[in-house]
């Protein structure tokens, strides 16, 4: 005899209290809180036939880098599969197994399908949002949420997948917020929200909101990537001592591809460069992860790529450009292979000091940066602000106004891009403009939790001191 979970679909245990400790681990992951896997735990020591809870423990490790772990859920649920009757719990195993052998079109179409029959399958729904992320495919991720939010109209996790593709898709990001709103005002314990709440708000430039977001995140439990966010968005106004510590946080430890993020946007934007053993100590925690190579994510080899680099370490650069080169092409890879790689290449370029060589390889990505998938749009931001800095160590007044003015159309409070544009106007000789452009940008910063030594309100300081 099988049971019925709370959504009502048909699960392979007879234990009622196995079935419980399921759901609660389920429960926790998705909200992103802690204690999911012993949840899991819990529940497999139950009942240790439990091939979904196998499956379930086999998706979250391989979330959070545990790839022994994942291993050893494939292994039981492959020796279950067997006798998985159950079509959900079936697709299940099947996609748990093309994981394992790194099959992504095989897990993708068995996700899809999952999203068409069992549009209900919160986890399903969670990994296959994974899957679309990483291919830069938003609009499918939204119509998945549309379809999930139409099976359970109140689903606080529903609500919020469909806030959060809103936003990075740029279909409606104000309807992204008031639902992202009404899923944290449902669940206001869920930090996955919290997250999708405060991506929109940084997407919009409204930096205090999302500060504070983001803030009250990690003041209920200090999940890495929302503690990630915080320093980012502190970085982005102009905080860098924040910057530097939460780079060394403990509690938890910010994933290597976050940490080298953080230090490179102070390099490249701040001219605040650390020192070569800093960068070497990454690539070498990096070369340890590349013992699991085909298990890390796209976003995850361009960063280690770029540790290589900054240390010095060509070849091992090299390997990653490879690497990526090597991708299928298209969103299958989340155009990784051509948009991602050249943004390597060009940042590898940079490092050897050839500005011009760089701004010819990003100029593409720039151009078609909503198309790469691999992170979010807040997640490449990174690229953007690099390639603005680097038009401006180039000279080029009509590039730098170009995409200053695209920036500010969607992030009126981009303090680069308001930078850059004053920068612009006295190139061209237009001091009026120029003098109006560092007062907004004065003004704008009273408003926001900019720091006084935020580059951009220095600047502007300077200009009209100067005038």
């Amino acid at each position: 005899m099988t049971c019925t979970d709370s959504i009502g679909y048909t699960v392979s245990t007879s234990s009622s209290e196995a079935l419980a400790a399921y759901e609660q681990g389920v429960k926790l992951w998705l909200r992103w809180r802690g204690g999911a896997v012993e949840a899991l735990d819990d529940a497999i020591a139950i009942d240790p036939q439990f091939a979904l809870a196998h499956c379930t423990r086999a998706y979250i490790a391989w979330r959070m880098g545990k790839v022994d772990m994942a291993l050893e859920a494939h292994q039981h649920a492959m020796a279950l599969a067997d006798d998985v009757h159950d079509e959900r719990e079936r697709l299940h195993v099947d996609i748990v197994d093309a994981m394992k052998r790194h099959d992504r079109a095989a897990a993708l179409q068995g996700l899809e399908q999952m999203g068409e029959r069992y549009p209900n399958d919160r986890m399903g729904m969670r990994v296959l949002s994974f899957n679309y992320i990483a291919r830069g495919d938003y609009q499918r991720g939204l119509e998945q949420a549309r379809r999930s939010i139409s099976a359970c109209p109140d689903d606080p996790q529903f609500l919020t997948m469909a806030a959060f593709f809103l936003e990075q898709s740029n279909t409606d990001p104000d309807e992204g917020l008031t639902l992202g709103l009404r899923a944290l005002e449902a669940d206001p314990g869920n930090l996955y929200t919290y997250h999708a709440v405060g991506h929109n708000y940084q997407g919009r430039g409204e930096y205090a909101q999302a500060v504070a977001t983001f803030e009250r995140a990690n003041s209920l439990e200090r999940v890495p990537h929302n503690v990630w966010h915080l320093a980012e968005a502190q970085a982005i106004l102009g905080d860098t001592r924040i910057t530097q510590d939460y780079w060394s946080s403990t509690s938890p430890i910010l994933p290597l591809f976050e940490r080298i993020e953080i230090l490179w946007r102070r390099e490249v934007i701040r001219h605040e460069s650390e020192p070569v053993s800093v960068w070497q100590e990454l690539a070498a925690e990096g070369e340890r992860l590349l013992a699991i190579a085909d298990d890390l994510t796209i976003w995850m080899h361009h960063w280690i790529g770029l540790a290589f680099a900054r240390a010095g370490e060509a070849a091992k650069a090299q390997q990653q450009l490879s690497r990526l080169r090597g991708l299928p092409e298209g969103k299958a890879s989340g155009h990784w292979s051509t948009l991602g790689a050249n943004v390597l290449e060009g940042e590898i370029a940079l490092i050897g000091g050839d500005i011009y060589t760089a701004v010819a390889l990003m100029a593409p990505t720039v151009q078609r940066i909503h198309e790469m998938g691999g992170g979010s749009r807040e997640q490449k931001d990174i690229f953007l602000d690099v390639f603005l800095e680097l038009q401006r160590r180039r000279g080029d007044v009509d590039a730098v106004s170009e995409l200053a003015q695209r920036r500010l159309q969607r992030n009126p409070n981009h303090f680069q891009s308001l930078a850059a544009l004053a920068w612009a106007y006295a190139q061209s000789g237009e001091a009026s403009r120029q003098q109006q452009m560092c007062q907004e940008i004065i003004e704008r910063a009273a408003e926001l939790p900019v720091s006084d030594q935020a580059p951009a309100l220095v600047e502007a300081r300077e200009v009209l001191h100067t005038s």
